[in-house]
């Protein structure tokens, strides 16, 4: 099948920039396929939705605009055609080697979601489009199976403290990341997605069977215990612990502890609550470490300042320092 199959596809897009709009329309007219939607995010924007023809909804998120999470929860709920995420942010880099490969991944998700399974890619022609829709490209270093098994804790305010770390890690860490963050299950992979634009490593949500591998950030998921068993694959069973907190960074710290022991560790981000302090005790006591977001970096600093009264923390410090102490430490311990 050829390219043109997509012509009859109808898309919708979602975006706060006008200029990103724009520039996505520009991309998929000349991709041939038929835009009959380009507004903002708004109720109004989701009631013309559902009275378009559109199957396919591309939605731009821009980590500078504030986002009302209600209306995102609600369209996820509620639109029954795929939506395609893009997080703005990450497509600001003035690569044009990088178009083909840009313009190749969107029209094969495009494809693959309206079941179009066997659209192959012309390569006389691709669109030309401007620098802020193309996406840099991420090279990854050689993984291995998990050794080093850190869980990072957060709740309120979190996600940002999450990305400036992430941001600040090297490429090559010999670590895996485990993020438990306190939020809906529909926003489990729309954060995954989010995390992945901004950091070298690879984020993604969990997948039953999935081998564990350094350079990877899991995202913990709502409803569902994650463990790795004893040949290094994810497991995701039945949650049967009442915990308050889903996912529970009590629960995530502690089965990390006991599995990787001193090869494990605990960062607590900013949060409220004390979600992470029974979990840190038993970091502590299988030999692994308890790290903490510094209380004047957080936007609220209630978990941090509640893993401290039970158990004093090995390092503290702002997002990046968190992330410097870490490439530190797994010198010190022989690990690069």
């Amino acid at each position: 099948m050829s390219k043109r199959m997509l012509n009859d596809v109808k898309i919708a897009v979602a975006s706060d920039s006008l200029q990103q709009r724009t520039n996505l329309r520009k991309v998929m007219d000349e991709s041939g396929l038929n835009v009959v939607l380009s507004e903002p995010l708004t109720r109004l924007f989701l009631r013309k939705l559902e009275k378009s023809a559109a199957e396919v909804l591309l939605l731009d998120l821009h980590d500078e605009t504030d986002h009302d999470d209600e209306l995102i929860h609600e369209l996820l709920d509620s639109v029954k055609i795929p939506v395609i995420f893009n997080d703005v942010t990450a497509l600001t880099v003035n690569e044009p080697a990088n178009n083909p490969k840009w313009h190749h991944t969107l029209m094969r998700k495009i494809a693959e979601s309206t079941g179009i399974g066997e659209w192959q890619a012309e390569t006389k022609k691709q669109p030309t489009l401007d620098s802020a829709v193309v996406s840099s490209v991420k090279k990854r270093p050689a993984h291995r199976i998990a050794r080093n098994v850190w869980v990072l804790g957060a709740s309120l305010g979190g996600p940002e403290a999450v990305k400036r770390f992430l941001r600040a890690l090297p490429a090559d860490i010999p670590a895996t990341f485990i993020l438990t963050q306190h939020l809906g299950a529909n926003f489990v992979g729309l954060l995954a997605e989010q995390l992945d634009r901004v950091s070298e490593l690879h984020v993604m949500s969990p997948r039953d069977g999935h081998v564990l591998l350094h350079q990877e950030v899991i995202v913990a998921p709502v409803g569902e215990r994650l463990t790795i068993n004893p040949i290094g694959n994810i497991e995701l069973d039945e949650l049967e612990v009442d915990t308050a907190y889903t996912p529970s960074i009590d629960l995530v710290v502690s089965d990390m502890a006991k599995r990787y022991g001193k090869r494990s560790g605990a960062i607590i981000f900013s949060g409220m609550g004390d979600d992470g302090r029974i979990g840190c005790q038993q970091m502590r006591e299988h030999g692994g470490q308890v790290w903490l977001q510094s209380a004047e970096s957080c936007v609220i600093s209630s978990m941090p300042d509640n893993v401290r009264l039970v158990c004093p923390p090995d390092y503290t410090g702002n997002p990046e320092q968190l992330a410097r102490q870490l490439v530190n430490y797994l010198t010190e311990t022989g690990e690069y």
